[in-house]
């Protein structure tokens, strides 16, 4: 099934599946905030256009009304049930909690075996939470990546750029002003935003050094927000340490758009 998956690869017209540099990826993990679930899914629906079969997961929690859609759900319990080949792709939970308002997800552990063991051509997970916020500082326990992940994408929305540094805007604020030295309440910058990817706690926290790194740029809707993405890529391109090799701008609502394409390596 692998060579069968590259193969297709080869053939594929998925813009985003370009864009971010997935053609050989099979195991892709999501972190950050400002649209990874929608980015997920977004990707899931072009690798099954072109043929490919797809798991989507998270090694956190998913709310139970995102997973609702035209995608079957199926529980892991150590195994997994995979679906008939009419449903090119499936959506993989361990539990229902939070009042039934949140689904569980797999172990990063579990999530490799799978890689190798079940009858998908990609695997696409979730491995952060960000309450909704645009932009977010990882804490100590996370992102949760699968060590087998073959290339990261960090998720940030530009829509958080300008906005006062504050728990309102930015989930785990406070870490967030001690990693980047930026004032509480002050304007959250684009070069702060540059060097809470490259820091070492920052959103590339805990990936794994065989995995390729993307960073998306999400919300990119108008001149200012466009600006900011420049000034992000401007940074990381004089940082040094844990620098993407590729940073994507776009916009993923109402449907998704690539405005530009940067790739450092």
């Amino acid at each position: 099934m692998r060579d069968e998956a590259l193969q297709r690869s080869d053939r594929m017209d998925g813009m985003l599946i370009r864009a971010l540099g997935l053609e050989q990826a099979r195991l892709v993990s999501l972190c950050g905030a400002g649209g990874k679930t929608t980015l997920m899914f977004a990707l899931a629906r072009e690798f099954a256009a072109a043929g490919e079969r797809v798991l989507v997961t998270t090694t956190t929690k998913i709310a139970k009304a995102e997973a609702d859609g035209p995608w079957p759900v199926v529980t892991f319990d150590g195994t997994l049930v995979v679906p008939p080949a009419a449903a090119l792709v499936a959506i993989a939970v361990s539990d229902v909690i939070d009042d039934g308002n949140k689904l569980a997800g797999i172990a990063p552990d579990a999530i490799d075996r799978l890689k190798e063991e079940a009858g998908f051509d990609r695997i696409l997970v979730e491995a952060d939470g960000a309450a909704q916020r645009p932009l977010k500082a990882p804490a100590d326990h996370e992102p949760v990546i699968p060590p087998a992940t073959d290339r990261l994408i960090i998720v940030a929305g530009l829509n958080g750029l300008g906005q006062p540094l504050n728990e309102e805007n930015l989930f785990r604020s406070d870490l967030w002003a001690m990693r980047t030295g930026l004032v509480p309440g002050a304007p959250v910058s684009a070069e702060s935003l540059g060097h809470m990817i490259v820091h070492d706690d920052g959103l590339a926290r805990g990936c794994p050094d065989r995995a390729d790194r993307t960073l998306f740029l999400n919300r990119a809707d108008d001149p200012w927000r466009l600006a900011g993405a420049k000034r992000v890529t401007k940074t990381l391109a004089a940082a040094t340490g844990r620098v993407p090799d590729r940073v994507v701008t776009g916009t993923l609502l109402p449907s998704p758009v690539v405005v530009d394409d940067v790739v450092f390596f």
